[in-house]
């Protein structure tokens, strides 16, 4: 994957929410990397690209390594995220992604690490990208309304549109599904808390 011109790539980001989440050995964020499963059916990652990718983040001063020692065994190696590390996730996370085209990655990778959270924590950042979409989405109706109706230029704005009204639906119907789940897991005395 091409390195982005400021932040980190998305499997780097996927990987530091690993080590973000908790301490865990190589072997371990390789598992969750693969591409049967998880992260891997979002980002999947062969072992030799989740270890270059671990020593990138070490450069850079996002994740450590601790060894741990155990009387049985020879010291096994744990990567834990760095108050850096942690401060760039957080941030990175709750940023809806500003490029329609890295929705189907970005916006999974932060679903993904958000499922287990709060539950208005995804709805939170759903909101935040639905909104992006719609403005979007109006930004190419303008250009489509001043487009000659046989220009290649229409054809390139319709599929942009198509591409847009697209996202923008699923990101709907993903809310919709999200928002039924959180009524149906409150307490029975809690409904009538609902809008």
């Amino acid at each position: 994957m091409p390195r982005k011109k400021s932040g980190l790539t998305p499997a780097e980001y996927a990987i530091l929410g690993l080590v973000h989440q908790r301490p865990a050995h190589g072997y371990q964020i390789a598992q969750e990397m693969a591409p049967d499963s998880g992260l891997g059916l979002i980002c999947p990652l062969r072992r030799s690209n989740v270890y270059f990718l671990l020593g990138n983040l070490e450069r850079r001063g996002l994740i450590e390594v601790e060894q741990r020692r155990d009387d049985a065994y020879p010291p096994k190696t744990v990567l834990k995220a760095t108050a850096a590390g942690r401060r760039a996730f957080e941030t990175w996370i709750w940023q809806p992604v500003a490029r329609l085209r890295e929705v189907r990655l970005d916006f999974l990778l932060k679903a993904y690490f958000l499922r287990d959270a709060e539950p208005g924590s995804i709805l939170r950042l759903l909101e935040g990208q639905v909104e992006f979409c719609r403005r979007y989405l109006g930004e190419w109706q303008a250009l489509a309304a001043g487009a000659a109706p046989q220009s290649f230029d229409r054809v390139v704005i319709e599929a942009k549109l198509a591409a847009a009204q697209g996202t923008l639906d699923w990101l709907l119907d993903y809310r919709r599904q999200l928002e039924e789940q959180t009524a149906a897991d409150r307490p029975a005395g809690a409904k009538g808390e609902e809008r």
